[in-house]
């Protein structure tokens, strides 16, 4: 699977993700990335596999971090050094997106990440890291 632990970043999937990330150095750059990644998972009518659902969940930590990037610990930050390089707000449409993504990665049903942290027997710690930066979303 590729991952070393629960953590949003703890995963090659979501690890390669911070590097497309890279040269979004402005907010016209950084915006669409994120959105895409969003997207992808809120567009999925099927089941979301893992690569993707972990690329969401990234996405959606990086949107809830978007205010205080220190939530991202310093190996994360390191890669992404400053976040969000951005002085303008975080689009309310992200905030909103990013919600949507982390409540529907919380349902293991046509969830394969999920399925396999809940085969695993560590979907706890996967639902409590996904419930963290869910909380720092609000509503």
């Amino acid at each position: 699977m590729g991952t070393w632990d629960a953590s949003v970043f703890g995963n090659d999937d979501a690890a390669d993700y911070l590097y497309e990330l890279d040269n979004a150095d402005t907010f016209a750059k950084i915006v669409p990335v994120l959105e895409a990644a969003l997207d992808f998972v809120l567009d999925a009518l099927d089941e979301i596999e893992a690569p993707a659902g972990a690329v969401g969940i990234a996405a959606a930590a990086l949107v809830a971090a978007w205010e205080e990037p220190s939530l991202l610990g310093s190996k994360t930050t390191d890669v992404l050094l400053p976040w969000p390089r951005t002085n303008d707000p975080v689009p309310e449409r992200l905030r909103t997106k990013a919600s949507q993504v982390l409540d529907r990665m919380q349902d293991v049903r046509g969830n394969e990440l999920a399925e396999l942290w809940e085969e695993s027997g560590e979907f706890p710690e996967f639902s409590a890291e996904v419930s963290h930066w869910r909380s720092r979303l609000g509503d």
